[in-house]
């Protein structure tokens, strides 16, 4: 007798059916059938009776499937961790604000139910802080938009950081819901000479910088929230990673919609990058796992 072959008697109890226990076990249905066969014939017993409204154990057939289910329960109890040896601990991130709102729903908040032990921290840094954050801070993870070609990703490596590409953004302008351009699908070139583009004051801030010569004028703005303050009000537009940028709760909301880019003399990709100092600890790679494995699942 096989393990395995108690699961199956299981699933077919469950369902009532060969053919769609074979389906949710990933096995064929005559292997499903022979398999029960031999289980029936081990036991000197017949397990199932057949009806028009499918298959149903027998009197027998249900004080084994009882048992066997017991036996299955044990059985998994044996691979459950005990709660004293769950992973604890603080985890430090450095990353981008925009990263950050996307981060806390769909990685940090899931992974912290899996593993409720351990706390995270999130760090604001741009990516030209990342480098001096995770040298000098108790922060060993970072993630950053980057354009192309960032100098960020060659500083890594002559660290001897690993560095991973987790998904390519493309960045695009957000305006105001009312705003008289709002009902355009498509801009124009023209149409971009007609706003004013708000963007963070920071002078290393080449994003920007690269697009301001296309607009009417530019706003230097301390934050995120002051900048988009001014987007509703119609009185400037964003540029943002739309991917990204979709989690923020205005754009959920519908206070500001999205539009590409009219210009072809500009990149509009923003690579997403993970990056770890060279000693991660226990708890650390097992969040780093995590953050590979499911960063781009909700994009």
């Amino acid at each position: 007798m096989r393990l395995e072959q108690l699961n199956y008697l299981i699933e077919i109890t469950r369902l009532h059916s060969i053919s769609k226990a074979a389906e949710i076990l990933h096995i064929s249905q005559p292997a499903l059938s022979a398999a029960v066969k031999s289980l029936e014939t081990e036991l000197g017993r017949t397990l199932f009776k057949r009806t028009n409204k499918g298959i149903f154990l027998t009197a027998e057939g249900e004080r084994i499937h009882e048992e066997a289910a017991a036996v299955l329960e044990v059985i998994g109890s044996w691979y459950n961790k005990r709660v004293d040896d769950e992973p604890e601990g603080e985890i430090h991130l450095a990353c981008t604000p925009i990263i950050s709102c996307y981060l806390t729903p769909n990685i940090i908040v899931p992974f912290q139910k899996l593993y409720p032990g351990i706390t995270i921290f999130v760090h604001g840094a741009q990516n030209w802080d990342i480098v001096g954050m995770l040298k000098t801070t108790s922060a060993n993870i970072a993630l950053s938009t980057l354009s192309p070609n960032s100098k960020l990703i060659q500083q890594a490596r002559a660290l001897d950081w690993e560095s991973l590409h987790l998904f390519t953004d493309e960045r695009r302008l957000f305006l105001g819901a009312k705003h008289p351009l709002a009902a355009k699908k498509k801009l124009t070139a023209a149409d971009l000479k007609q706003l004013n583009l708000a963007w963070y004051s920071d002078s290393r801030d080449q994003i920007s910088h690269s697009y301001a010569p296309y607009f009417a004028a530019s706003f230097r703005l301390a934050n995120k929230e002051d900048i988009l303050e001014l987007v509703i009000k119609n009185e400037a537009v964003f540029i943002q990673p739309c991917h990204l940028f979709r989690h923020d709760y205005r754009v959920l909301e519908k206070l500001v919609v999205e539009r590409p880019i009219p210009l072809t003399e500009v990149d509009p990709r923003a690579e997403i990058y993970a990056l770890h100092a060279p000693a991660l600890s226990g708890i650390e790679k097992l969040f780093w796992e995590y953050l590979l494995a499911q960063f781009s699942c909700n994009l």
